[in-house]
This record gives structure tokens, C-alpha cells and sequence, in this order.
């Protein structure tokens, strides 16, 4: 008889942590469904369709997706993941939305190279040169290449209500151009189910 019960508690304890991922996610400060992914070409590293993507995003307190809402138009758009290929190669994407002229709205088309501005980059480190300091301790420079969007769109594809916030999906595009002109196109981009912070002309705790 107790084993017995013993079994149905392990049960509803299995099946309320598989219901509520999102929130178990949460605690830990991670959006546990937050895919995302692109596909990357470009000739610096000899990249023909390498993909890249992340299983998870952050979602803390201070660190964290946000949309803002301005009561006079527009919104501002802020997002940051790190992504990985499959050979390991790592890349953080960044989109920083300033839309003054257009209000929010799911399905409609939004420009990542608004009048001339760069509202999208993907960066990529590698090690630069190594030094050797007078005390015998070593400094490795890190190089950052930053390609940032002259071209590109993103749809934000679905909003749905989730605890104070929303959970968020949307798809993206742009060419990415660093400053010695190095060119990289950021090809069949999406989220999905990422938590956002959405507030109305005042940024997010």
C-alpha cells in the first residue's frame, strides 16, 4: 500500500515538472523553450550553410529580452544570445530595435538598418597575439570581428501571455558587414517561445 503510494506521488511530481518547465526554467535563470538558430555564410571562415543555435536563453532579474512601448509611438527591442555551431565555433547575436516610426505589432516586416543605423549585429572572438609580461605571466589579446546589419528584417511571428510577460517568436534576416568590409549573411533566423519582457515607456527590472 505504500509502495503504492509512494509511485503515484513520484508520478504527479514527475508530471508537474514536465508541465511546468517554463517555470522551473525561470527559477534556475534560463528560458528552458527558447530555441534559436541561423544559418550562417560568409568567406572569413569559409562558411557555406554552417548552422548555428542555442537551445536556451537567460531570463534573470536585470538580464533579460525586453520590449518597450512607447505611450507616443514606436518601441525599442533588446535581445543577446550566444550561439554555437556544430564544429563549436561560438557566436553572439545581438538585436537592439530603436523603432520610433512604427508601433508594435505581430506579422508586420521591421527594417535591422533603419535611416542608415544598424539595429542587428552577430559578433565572433578568436585569440590575437599572446604576450609575455616582465613577471613572467602571459596576456592573450582577444580579437572581436562585429558585423553589423546593413540590410535585413525581423517578424516577431507570435505573443502570448506568460506570467507578468510574454512568450515571444519571430523570424529574422540581415547581411552583416564589419568595418575593414568583411561581409556575413545571417540567413533563415528564428526564435521560438522566448520569454520578453513587455512594458509600456519605462524599461524592465
Amino acid at each position: 500500500m505504500r509502495r503504492s503510494i509512494l509511485y503515484m506521488v513520484l508520478a504527479v511530481a514527475v508530471f508537474g515538472m514536465t508541465s511546468c518547465f517554463k517555470d522551473f526554467g525561470y527559477i534556475i535563470g534560463l528560458d528552458a523553450d527558447a530555441p534559436m538558430e541561423a544559418t550562417l555564410y560568409g568567406s572569413r571562415y569559409d562558411w557555406d550553410g554552417e548552422k548555428f543555435s542555442s537551445e536556451g536563453g537567460i531570463f534573470t532579474y536585470r538580464n533579460h529580452p525586453e520590449i518597450i512601448v512607447n505611450r507616443d509611438g514606436g518601441f525599442e527591442f533588446d535581445l543577446y544570445r550566444g550561439l554555437k555551431s556544430n564544429t563549436g565555433k561560438g557566436a553572439t547575436l545581438y538585436f537592439y530595435l530603436d523603432n520610433f516610426h512604427s508601433d508594435f505589432e505581430v506579422g508586420k516586416v521591421y527594417s535591422l538598418a533603419l535611416l542608415g543605423e544598424n539595429q542587428a549585429c552577430i559578433d565572433f572572438q578568436e585569440r590575437g597575439a599572446t604576450t609575455t609580461l616582465p613577471s613572467g605571466a602571459t596576456v592573450t589579446d582577444i580579437i572581436t570581428y562585429c558585423y553589423k546589419a546593413t540590410d535585413g528584417y525581423i517578424i516577431f511571428t507570435k505573443r502570448e501571455e506568460y506570467m507578468n510577460d510574454y512568450v515571444m517568436s519571430g523570424e529574422f534576416e540581415f547581411t552583416g558587414r564589419t568595418k575593414d568590409g568583411d561581409e556575413i549573411e545571417v540567413r533563415k533566423g528564428k526564435f521560438s517561445n522566448c520569454r520578453v519582457c513587455f512594458r509600456q515607456d519605462e524599461g524592465c527590472n
